[in-house]
């Protein structure tokens, strides 16, 4: 994955996240979880030197693909909620002597002039700062998500990503897992229906994997559940959506760590506002020339782009000229991503329709003999009836033939 590879090889626009905090119960909604990662994202380098850490309102709305900022009457009621949800952490622990740990994802949080401030507990910031297994949570991939049990059941198999497989677990732990507690989910088939398959469907469309559902009956009932788990091709552009490459090399990116910027802050104000980045690092540079600042560069940097002051930046010629090369950089960046994403999804598309009938029976073949529970195929056109095995063999099929022309 190419970018700025920060510790744990996570680059900036990815939560390298502690399982334990993934493997979690506890319900939250899907504004909830998706705030626990950008605040989780945005205070990750710092969890063990600062207790409280900062974000301005505009940006997290942004990172959590909302456009209503100046509504913050959402974000108050999920920050309370998550402050009132209690976590019980690390339910796929190997260890059967495990201590029973539970704890709030946040101590404390409040929202004033337009900047959101939040804490950890001391014992969770050592344990969210020093995960030993870890999976990358994409925070691109989980603004794409709409659905709360979706981007749950997207956490729970990311990390498995590699493995090829989440491993069977029990129906009433993968109900833990996803916070599916109502009563209506007792019964298995409105777990299924409801929860599972609308959940796999949405991971398949919009997140960088492919997960497939495999189940382990007891008679007549089902009993665990594992999830067979791939790359997603046609969807790899949201692991570089971001290209910090780019970033890296551009002047404004250069300007702002020059001036105590810390990497992933400058790369979050470039790709949120571009123009305004390269303001505030001209702005500060003339300030400091001037003996003009009193404190640190970068502190100050940081106050006037969060607190929205008017900029003055000099020499307009040259203001003018370096944001239109910023603001070029990045739409070029942005479409070349596109363009190699379009032409691999084509291609794809393209070797799938060339495939035989014989060649056709044979991938099928091959995907039935990886998947034992498979029940509807009609050799006869090398197809699937049931639409759940029909779903699970083209994600799989396209994600093979997509391997296949890579390498080439």
């Amino acid at each position: 994955m190419p970018g700025i590879v920060r510790k744990g090889g996570a680059t900036p626009q990815e939560l390298r996240k502690n399982v334990s905090a993934i493997h979690v119960s506890g319900e939250l909604s899907l504004l909830e979880r998706k705030l626990v990662n950008v605040l989780l994202l945005n205070a990750f380098d710092k969890l063990l030197t600062e207790r409280k850490h900062t974000i301005p309102v505009g940006i997290l709305s942004k990172m959590l693909g909302r456009d209503d900022s100046n509504n913050v009457e959402n974000l108050k009621r999920a920050l309370t909620n998550i402050m009132k949800t209690v976590i019980t952490f690390d339910l796929l622990s190997d260890s059967k002597k495990a201590a029973w740990v539970a704890a709030p994802p946040l101590s404390f949080a409040g929202i004033s002039e337009g900047v959101c401030t939040y804490e950890y507990s001391e014992w969770l910031s050592e344990r969210l700062a020093n995960p030993d297994i870890y999976a990358i949570i994409n925070v691109n991939v989980q603004r794409q998500f709409t659905g709360a049990y979706a981007l749950a059941l997207y956490e729970n198999c990311v990390r498995f990503r590699r493995v090829g497989s989440t491993g069977w677990l029990s129906v009433a732990l993968w109900r833990r897992l996803l916070g599916a507690d109502a009563d209506l989910y007792n019964e298995f088939k409105w777990f299924s229906a409801k929860v599972i398959k609308p959940a796999v469907s949405e991971v398949n469309q919009v997140s960088n994997i492919l997960i497939t559902p495999e189940y382990r009956r007891d008679g007549r009932y089902v009993k665990d559940i594992r999830f067979l788990v791939a790359d997603n091709p046609q969807r790899s552009v949201l692991d570089a959506a971001d290209d910090t490459d780019a970033i890296r090399e551009s002047e404004s990116f250069k300007r702002l760590v020059n001036l105590g910027i810390g990497e992933r802050l400058a790369i979050t104000w470039i790709q949120q506002e571009p123009e305004r980045a390269l303001q505030v690092a001209i702005y500060t540079e003339e300030r400091a020339r001037r003996n003009q600042i009193t404190g640190s560069t970068g502190g100050y940097a940081r106050t006037i782009f969060e607190n929205g002051t008017s900029l003055e930046v000099g020499p307009i010629e040259r203001t003018r000229e370096e944001l239109k090369a910023a603001a070029m950089d990045n739409a070029k960046a942005q479409q070349e991503m596109e363009k190699v994403a379009e032409a691999r999804a084509s291609a794809t598309t393209a070797a799938i329709k060339a495939l035989t009938i014989v060649q056709k029976r044979q991938l099928a073949a091959e995907f039935i003999a990886n998947n034992a529970a498979v029940k509807s195929y009609r050799p006869e056109t090398a197809t699937f009836k049931d639409v759940v095995e029909r779903t699970a063999f083209t994600s799989w099929l396209r994600a093979t033939i997509a391997a296949q022309l890579a390498a080439q």
